[in-house]
């Protein structure tokens, strides 16, 4: 039996992605985060939940990060044919549907996953922060694969 996949697909104003196909093995937890510079070896890729930098034209920012993503930001798995979520007590925190989730919410079709919320600019924003930095990470969920 394959397991089920869960495809998180970018919306207009997320930090910049390609489309993730994930499987969630039974009895298997999927973190999302960042790769960390110089930390575990953990390469994203379009078929896990680690998100990549951007790289920039700007030669003083080798990389670019979304701030209001964690390194560990929050967790997927599958149990008794439900996708569900959870916030790791990410800084900014984890939101379905535009809704801040304080317990372990279950993924439907369609959901849209924020991983964190968009920072204003401010004043004291660093100029060195680009709006790629300041964006969250955005997908929208579809789910296949989930026995009844």
């Amino acid at each position: 039996m394959s397991s089920p996949v869960i495809t998180l697909s970018p919306v207009s104003g997320s930090f910049p992605f390609e489309t993730k196909m994930i499987p969630l093995p039974s009895g298997t937890k999927i973190a999302l985060g960042y790769e960390m510079p110089n930390g575990p070896a953990r390469l994203p890729s379009t078929t896990n939940g680690w998100f990549a930098p951007q790289q920039t034209e700007d030669t003083a920012i080798d990389a670019v990060f979304p701030l209001p993503l964690s390194f560990l930001h929050a967790e997927l798995w599958c149990d008794g044919g439900k996708v569900f979520i959870r916030d790791l007590k990410a800084p900014f925190g984890t939101l379905v549907n535009g809704t801040t989730i304080t317990e372990d919410t279950v993924l439907k079709q369609g959901d849209v996953v924020g991983l964190g919320k968009k920072v204003p600019r401010e004043d004291k924003t660093p100029v060195y922060l680009t709006d790629l930095h300041l964006c969250a990470v955005t997908a929208e969920v579809s789910i296949s694969g989930l026995s009844s």
